[in-house]
């Protein structure tokens, strides 16, 4: 499961878990795109024999990130 998650770019090696139970999934940890959250949860549905996924990932950006994002918004 972890090789799935990280042989992505998309989810760097330090930011998430996986535990596995009867075929449940759940990620935990902290990304800084909404992105990056979502993509790690569809790449855990593609694995055969999971049957749901819990996705505790939550998003944190950085000051910086976050006032660029403010600042685009329309």
């Amino acid at each position: 499961m972890l090789n799935v998650l990280h042989g992505n770019l998309a989810i760097p090696r330090h930011a998430a878990t996986v535990a596995v139970s009867g075929g449940w999934v759940t990620l935990k940890g902290a990304v800084n795109r909404t992105y990056r959250r979502s993509f790690a949860e569809a790449e855990a549905r593609r694995i055969p024999g999971v049957i749901g996924v819990c996705n505790d990932i939550v998003v944190r950006r950085g000051d910086a990130e976050w006032q660029t994002a403010l600042s685009q918004r329309p």
